[in-house]
């Protein structure tokens, strides 16, 4: 069970011309912090295991959809798919088999989960004590919170980061007074600031554990579902790319907002993401356009930004980011052969703004090419 906690700091403040040392509130607009314990988390664990190495599924025949709050498939695209396919929706996760999430947004989540041994102040000593750690703000609310709380020795989560303690450890009082007060107790951590996505995300996955341990309840992701979404879609061919092209490149603002639903509306096979990611990076460096701007509106454009997010692409950074996200996701073929030549070309270019003599590399080849070599001679 995912339980809202409250932070609170070991550390030295002034109230009243006076200097104190202890307990203190962590701060007035302290972040949300969720608790998981050593049971449920050992099985947290075995799911979200399960859900990274999820494989595409086909939906179909009697599958209930529940599209989570960390989902940005286009509702009305969504909404065609699940009628074309005589699916079922509900907007109770319980009811579902299917739950469809963003894969970004989960492996996000799954970064800031903190499985560790935590500190908390023991249960006797908070009950005395918690009045006096902190004025103002939400403080309130959070003592109202801690008495209507059942496992108040787990609540007050002592925060690591900033409150000190090896200075304070320096005098042994205060390092007793901490020792005695405060014990360790082992589980999952989510701290996040306005980031209720995730905790509704976790949420979902704690409260069906057991259905996707033992397969009864599957994962989508997004970028895997908007493929298929995608399908029905228009093939990109050099005519299709250069009218693209085309209206991306506009002055006028209406045809740059027509080329990027066009754009979003294309059957994504591997040559068109790696035209699309080409072409993102060309206009970003070229023109005055930024994303928000249109993805605003444009639901689809979005979902595509993001699909290339996951893919780890960011054809909005500089040639070897951007370079290194291509080498990632394409390294054979005719792709694989243009990546390649991508960043020869860039390599290139860099040896001619440094180095006089204008030297040019004619090849490029990486180490794990070279350790297929290695075993196709063995």
């Amino acid at each position: 069970m995912l339980n809202s906690i409250t932070k609170i700091r070991f550390t030295q403040y002034y109230k009243s011309g006076k200097t104190i040392q202890g307990f203190r509130q962590a701060g007035y607009w302290s972040d949300n912090t969720s608790f998981i314990n050593e049971k449920d988390s050992i099985q947290l664990q075995k799911a979200l295991k399960i859900i990274t190495k999820s494989d595409p599924i086909q939906i179909g025949g009697k599958d209930i959809i529940y599209a989570t709050k960390a989902s940005d498939i286009p509702r009305f695209k969504l909404k065609e798919f699940i009628k074309e396919k005589n699916l079922k929706k509900t907007s109770r996760a319980k009811m579902a088999n299917i739950f469809i999430m963003n894969k970004g947004m989960f492996l996000d989540l799954i970064k800031k989960l903190d499985y560790d041994e935590h500190y908390f102040v023991n249960e006797y000593h908070a009950i005395s004590s918690h009045r006096l750690w902190g004025d103002g703000g939400n403080w309130e609310n959070c003592i109202k919170q801690f008495n209507s709380y059942k496992d108040r020795n787990n609540y007050w989560l002592v925060e690591k980061d900033k409150s000190g303690w090896k200075d304070m450890f320096k005098d042994s009082t205060l390092e007793q007074l901490f020792k005695d007060n405060t014990h360790t107790t082992k589980g999952t951590l989510l701290c996040v600031y306005r980031e209720q996505k995730l905790i509704d995300l976790l949420n979902v996955i704690v409260d069906n554990v057991s259905d996707i341990i033992s397969g009864k309840k599957k994962i989508v992701f997004d970028e895997d579902l908007f493929v298929e979404l995608n399908k029905e879609g228009i093939e990109l061919d050099e005519e299709y790319l250069q009218t693209l092209r085309d209206m991306l490149f506009s002055k006028d603002d209406s045809n740059v907002k027509l080329g990027f639903e066009m754009m979003s509306n294309l059957v994504l096979n591997q040559s068109t993401i790696l035209s699309i990611s080409f072409l993102l990076n060309e206009l970003i460096y070229q023109t005055r356009f930024r994303p928000s701007y249109y993805t605003n509106n444009n639901t689809n454009l979005k979902a595509l930004l993001k699909l290339l997010k996951t893919k780890g692409i960011y054809w909005e950074r500089d040639w070897k980011t951007f370079g290194t996200g291509l080498r990632k996701n394409f390294k054979t073929g005719k792709e694989g052969a243009i990546v390649k030549k991508f960043l020869l070309d860039n390599i290139n270019r860099e040896f001619k703004l440094n180095n006089s003599a204008a030297e040019q590399l004619v090849d490029i080849v990486f180490s794990t090419e070279v350790q297929e070599v290695n075993l196709i001679e063995k």
